[in-house]
């Protein structure tokens, strides 16, 4: 009798994120007809270990602690342009604060961090204060070659309990106030999961 009050007034943890939690999941695992899929396409993945989408100093893996669940969704079109979608479930609120705290010190870290694939590139990384969940964040970067801007990413990325949601995108100018309708769509979505909030 008591273990099993125990177990109901215990909080659950998220182990997997439901299919088509995310805003753009369904279109994502939409099958586009042969024209669409020249236009644009979309790639899904529950690797813990894909860095985070807002990734300053170019990590191959993941080096935030205490994932427990992930999906990344990137879009791309023929235009070029992309954009995405990820969130990210820590196995505590502390954790997912020590991530963001992480981020945050990367693009300082990485403000000005060259590609060595391509040495006459300049990417030049920014912040800027936005309103999302607990805490949250505007950033992303332009690319500069020869004194010529070549491209802008925009991004927000957001924390609310144990979950960090980033949204990206490379089309218009650096407004990471644009994208906070979806994080903000986010990170009261996150709340349905067990033991998030």
């Amino acid at each position: 009798m008591a273990l099993s009050l125990l177990l109901a007034f215990s909080p659950a943890t998220v182990t997997e994120i439901p299919k088509n939690f995310l805003l753009t999941e369904r279109d994502a695992r939409r099958h586009p007809g042969p024209m669409e899929a020249e236009e644009q396409g979309y790639k899904i993945s529950d690797n813990l270990t894909t860095p985070l989408e807002l990734n300053p100093c170019w990590r191959r893996r993941a080096v935030d602690r205490g994932r427990v669940a992930a999906r990344t969704i990137t879009r791309w079109t023929s235009a070029p342009s992309g954009s995405s979608e990820q969130l990210v479930i820590y196995k505590s609120p502390r954790a997912a604060q020590a991530a963001l705290t992480q981020l945050r010190a990367e693009v300082k870290r990485c403000a000005r961090k060259g590609d060595p694939a391509e040495p006459e590139l300049t990417i030049r990384w920014r912040t800027t204060k936005v309103r999302v969940g607990e805490e949250a964040a505007g950033m992303g970067y332009q690319t500069w070659q020869h004194g010529r801007m070549i491209e802008t990413v925009t991004g927000v990325v957001a924390r609310r309990g144990s979950a960090l949601m980033i949204y990206t995108t490379s089309e218009g100018s650096y407004e990471p106030g644009r994208l906070t309708k979806d994080a903000k769509k986010m990170a009261a979505k996150v709340c349905k999961l067990p033991g998030v909030c």
